[in-house]
């Protein structure tokens, strides 16, 4: 199934080759996670990142249990930082 995945800021560096504005549409198969996308990617498991499928945030405690859809949009972004 196909997924469209997009990063923000330095983030842009996981993603496959050839991809442009930190966005990238990925084939995964059927039951794949968001911890499942972001360890195919190479995301340093032991960095935060804000998760958002379809516009929705995602509880770390979720990313390794929710199966995504066919279509999902899967946003990977450093952690939010203010003051």
């Amino acid at each position: 199934m196909l997924i469209n995945v997009r990063t923000g800021g330095v983030l842009g560096q996981y993603l496959p080759a050839g991809s442009e504005k930190n966005r990238a549409s990925l084939e995964v198969e059927a039951g794949t996670t968001a911890s499942d996308v972001m360890a195919q990617l190479g995301f340093p498991a032991e960095r935060t990142y804000l998760v958002i499928l379809n516009g929705t945030a995602i509880p770390k405690a979720e990313r390794e249990t929710r199966a995504l859809a066919e279509d999902d949009e899967l946003a990977i972004l450093p952690p939010l930082k203010g003051g």
